[in-house]
């Protein structure tokens, strides 16, 4: 090779500014073959890793670990160790940053992989050739596990985190509905098998150093570590004593993530730009809770579950379409309206909240729904999601009803016009043929921008909503 190629900073999407170096899988002098991952960058919604295109000696890392820089900044330099170490340095303070304001597409993207190294003289390992997300490939190298030979639960095939998971605690890995069952029947504190079936730990076989051999807490955390799939929080210091009524210790200032640092820019200028209205209807589920029994009772074994959520994502589907005014994008221009919805729904995941997009939800069955809205809510656990899963959004849906809340108002996801707000189900007394019964019952807010959405459309919506969830057949298609 008589060429030095550069790597810069990929721009992933068209709102991408800037990216973490969060992991870089090479050291410089390592030399490597086409596929393998050079380096994770985490942006404000994902983590992807840049793959070598070519074989090739990485010579330069420019930027280490940790550090936030611009789109097309040289992070990188790929060249043959042929070329001396002063025409790298060279090269490098020579190069100029790639122009990354204009709009990309797979034609006029930048390069961000090594182009110019030459043919790998050697075939790359059968696990560089596997679909895997970046966090399923470290847990595989922490643990030790061969990625050829696991069998990817993600779109396409993709190894997730989980699908590691299960291979390391021991051959194929089973649905979590099979891995509860199994771990049920082992001899193990609530709190352990609790955290085993969330972290994808199987726990037959597992040592126990509890009492009378039962599996502790400790013993499952500790297997998930040597797996790569958890990492004990650092403790808490008390700091120093202090008398009773003096202040309290502070700690050192956490900088925010590149996540949190895109939550904080949206949400705020959201709030403090948007008018926001809330609008508020209590709707009753008993109908829809019996059609969701019977549908899973009912379905063939391994398929999909329908759960409440994707009950509520069909009918925002109908609802939007038979009202477009609320499924429309606001800026300060003008309103601009969808031909489908194309909703986002809210994942909680640890480093803040990501709203991935499922596509025309009102042309879909429930079973189909089901399957996507599982995909996308597992793939966003595991940073597995691609740019393309976060574009678009015409509306988003957030439910917190799992977590308990009854009601909450939810802050516009922009340049969206509105999001819903779901609660948890609650019992209320209702008068029923005359006489007093009970119901189970749910509170939709929805939160509106009154720049496009009037409160009569904003009702109207809602009103639709209510009558497809209280006949839920209507939602079987």
């Amino acid at each position: 090779m008589t060429e030095i190629t550069p790597i810069t900073l990929p721009k992933w999407g068209l709102e991408m500014s800037e990216g973490t170096v969060t992991n870089w899988h090479l050291a410089e002098g390592d030399t490597a073959e086409k596929g393998v991952d050079l380096v994770d960058v985490e942006t404000d919604k994902i983590v992807n890793a840049v793959e070598l295109e070519q074989g090739g000696t990485l010579r330069r890392i420019l930027v280490p670990e940790g550090e936030t820089v611009p789109v097309g900044t040289l992070i990188a330099v790929m060249a043959d160790p042929a070329i001396d170490d002063a025409a790298v340095e060279v090269f490098i303070s020579d190069f100029k940053p790639v122009d990354a304001s204009f709009d990309p597409s797979e034609d006029s993207a930048p390069e961000t992989k090594a182009q110019a190294a030459p043919e790998p003289q050697a075939a790359p390992e059968p696990a560089q050739n596997v679909k895997a997300t970046p966090l399923a490939r470290r847990a595989a190298e922490a643990g030790g596990v061969d990625l050829a030979g696991v069998k990817g639960s993600g779109r396409g095939n993709k190894v997730m985190k989980d699908d590691v998971a299960q291979a390391a605690a021991g051959g194929s890995a089973p649905s979590p509905e099979d891995l509860r069952a199994e771990n049920a029947g082992v001899h193990a504190s609530p709190i352990a098998r609790k955290f085993a079936n969330e972290t994808g730990i199987a726990l037959k076989g597992m040592t126990g150093t509890g009492r009378k051999d039962r599996i502790s807490l400790q013993d499952v955390q500790d297997a998930a570590i040597d797996a790569g799939l958890w990492s004990r929080p650092a403790p808490v210091g008390r700091g120093p004593v202090v008398a009773a009524d003096g202040p309290a210790s502070a700690g050192a200032e956490q900088p925010f993530t590149g996540m949190r640092k895109s939550i904080v820019k949206a949400l705020t200028a959201s709030k403090q730009t948007i008018p926001h209205f809330y609008t508020t209807v209590d709707i009753e589920m008993d109908a829809l809770m019996d059609l969701r029994r019977g549908i899973n009772d009912a379905g063939d074994e391994g398929a999909a579950k329908v759960s409440v959520n994707d009950f509520l994502l069909k009918a925002c589907g109908l609802a939007l379409e038979a009202h477009p005014a609320v499924n429309v994008h606001v800026t300060e221009t003008g309103v601009t309206s969808f031909d489908r919805a194309d909703i986002a729904m809210a994942v909680a995941i640890d480093a803040g909240l990501i709203t991935p997009v499922m596509r025309n939800v009102a042309n879909r069955g429930l079973r189909d729904i089901a399957a996507d809205s599982k995909d996308l809510a597992t793939r966003a656990r595991e940073r597995g999601l691609t740019a393309d899963d976060l574009k678009g959004g015409t509306f988003t849906l957030s439910n917190l009803g799992m977590f308990g809340v009854r009601t909450f108002d939810a802050i516009i996801n922009p340049p969206q016009a509105a999001i819903l707000a779901v609660g948890g189900p609650r019992r209320e007394p209702r008068e029923i043929d005359g006489e007093v019964g009970f119901v189970t019952v749910i509170s939709a807010t929805l939160s509106a921008d009154h720049r496009a959405v009037d409160g009569a459309v904003a009702a109207q919506f809602l009103a639709t909503l209510r009558t497809l969830i209280e006949t839920p057949m209507k939602l079987v298609s």
